[in-house]
């Protein structure tokens, strides 16, 4: 794999990515499975939507949020979609402006928790779909550039399916697995259950973490009075709340017991929050006795050794770095996403780390997420 070569001396761990018309046209096979296969089509009112299995997918064609102008509106036909979401050539350019060394992918219609593919359709249908996502991204984008960092999603039907697909997209270049933190809401094994150790034994042998991105458990809903822009403003807040219920379980799981060395990430759902999760978590620890049910390794500890979270904005965050822990932070611009700090990103992270020494910034900003993705790094062209 391609070296990356450093110029900003920042990696950045969370950013997603807009699929081509032609990720699943061009790669899955049309004899096969006929208009099944995710396309984008257009509806009675003039606008346009990806169809999946025949059907539109709604409720919007792509996700353009500060990337496109007017600043948060929505496109509505794929000319309208900024192609710095779809096109490598035009997102380095981005990154550009917001002097960030990478970028780090979760996919928009493939679902960024990997719940999309994983129910609706005959099997051979579905695991066509996450294959052709898995090679699109790769072949498209991770070939292209070694500032791009991809991750797979997989078949969480059958973890051997899981397992094999995962091998041969980290040999394809994948840096980590997309999952989500509640598969019982797809009918699927707790993430608890032992059902899943040889995924987890599978991550820990290959050295990749699990990506556990934000709003893959259920919410309070928004008021239906709100304005359209209320409604997001309380939505993106409101989803730091899903991230909490997953960690708690895991914290409390045992699966770090099992598998010491895997790795895991909260993303995109900033660090503030957690040095009083873990407090109350080994709080009860202790008042409930929790060492009797078997449960060796406190939950910070857990959290010390083998978790993650990655902030964009935040101040009185980065004022609690040392309970949330120097090794166990990272950083994110969360471009296109409407709260992402594009294009002021470089702004907005001298803000938040104001007052953090050297030593501290260089590991939050990259060496951090350098090692737990395996990067092979020239620090050479650094101007920074």
């Amino acid at each position: 794999m391609a070296t990356l070569k450093l110029k900003y001396g920042v990696v950045s761990t969370d950013e997603h990515i807009q699929e081509a018309p032609d990720t699943w046209t061009g790669r899955m096979s049309k004899e096969k499975f006929g208009d099944d296969i995710p396309h984008i089509g257009d509806m009675p009112d003039g606008t346009q939507q990806w169809f999946i299995m025949g059907k539109p997918r709604g409720p919007r064609i792509a996700s353009g949020g500060v990337a496109v102008t007017p600043k948060l509106k929505v496109p509505t036909r794929w000319e309208l979609v900024p192609k710095n979401t779809y096109v490598p050539s035009e997102r380095l350019k981005a990154m550009d402006l917001d002097e960030v060394d990478t970028h780090t992918f979760f996919p928009d219609i493939a679902g960024l928790s990997n719940g999309n593919f994983q129910k609706e359709g005959a099997e051979d249908f579905r695991l066509a779909a996450i294959q052709a996502y898995n090679d699109w991204l790769v072949e498209e984008w991770t070939d292209f550039s070694p500032r791009y960092i991809s991750q797979c999603i997989s078949p969480m039907w059958d973890v051997g399916l899981t397992i094999k697909e995962i091998e041969r997209s980290v040999k394809k270049g994948h840096r980590g697995i997309i999952w989500h933190g509640g598969p019982e809401l797809l009918g699927q094994p707790f993430f608890n259950d032992p059902y899943w150790d040889p995924l987890y034994k599978t991550c820990e042998d290959l050295g990749v973490p699990l990506d556990l991105h934000l709003g893959s458990v259920p919410i309070m809903g928004p008021y239906p009075g709100y304005g359209q822009n209320t409604e997001r403003a309380m939505s993106g807040t409101r989803h730091v709340t899903s991230a909490a219920q997953v960690i708690a379980n895991i914290l409390f799981s045992g699966v770090f017991d099992r598998f010491p060395k895997m790795k895991a990430i909260t993303v995109e759902s900033g660090i503030g929050w957690i040095p009083f999760m873990l407090e109350m978590a080994d709080h009860n620890y202790e008042q409930m006795q929790v060492w009797e049910d078997g449960l060796k390794t406190k939950p910070s500890e857990v959290w010390h050794n083998n978790m993650y979270a990655n902030f964009w904005f935040e101040e009185a965050g980065l004022e609690t770095r040392h309970h949330v822990g120097i090794d166990n932070i990272l950083y994110e611009t969360d471009f296109p996403h409407p709260t992402s700090t594009w294009p002021n990103s470089k702004q907005c992270r001298e803000i938040s780390l104001k007052g953090v020494p050297a030593d501290e910034r260089r590991k939050i900003l990259m060496e951090n997420a350098i090692k737990l993705y395996q990067l092979d790094v020239d620090y050479s062209g650094l101007t920074n």
